[in-house]
């Protein structure tokens, strides 16, 4: 007896879809931190997940101006991160990170109704004092990608192949 597949576009998978934004100052970059998340890295890059139907650049802005009343959009895709399910940890996801530019005079704050503990500007030497696993390596790929100008496809924050090779960012 054969096992029918079930119709993936009938029933389609569930999957998060989370959108952040890479936000530099000189040698720092914004980072948030996520008291709710025990699964993950507690700090990471500002964002959120997006509503169905939502792009995952409106939803970043959303969740900017939400979670930390900026209001600014997305810009370039720096990197696309799947993210397989890990049963009882996360369930499976694709993170687009984008590169988003603010006026040096503009400060975050972090809002009641939002789910950051704290927004803080770390020295990018410092990164990996905060952010860990996979969240550490998308933030230092997304970082590469800023740099030269070059987008990355990954899987768990490891680039696949040699994608940035030769690949322009969107």
């Amino acid at each position: 007896m054969s096992e029918e597949m079930p119709d993936p576009f009938k029933n389609p998978s569930p999957r998060r879809v989370g959108a952040h934004a890479l936000i530099t100052r000189r040698t720092q970059l914004l980072m948030v931190s996520r008291p709710y998340s025990v699964s993950v890295s507690r700090w990471g890059l500002p964002g959120g997940s997006a509503l169905a139907n939502e792009l995952p650049r409106r939803a970043l802005s959303r969740h900017l101006d939400e979670r930390l009343t900026l209001r600014a959009s997305a810009g370039r895709i720096l990197v696309i991160d799947h993210v397989p399910e890990q049963p009882g940890l996360h369930r499976e996801g694709t993170n687009y990170v984008y590169e988003v530019l603010l006026p040096d005079d503009v400060e975050p704050t972090v809002t009641k109704s939002g789910r950051f503990g704290e927004v803080r500007w770390v020295e990018r030497c410092e990164v990996s004092s905060y952010a860990v696993d996979h969240s550490l390596r998308r933030i230092e790929e997304s970082l590469v990608a800023a740099e030269s100008g070059l987008f990355a496809e990954l899987l768990l924050g490891v680039p696949l192949q040699s994608n940035r090779a030769n690949t322009p960012a969107m």
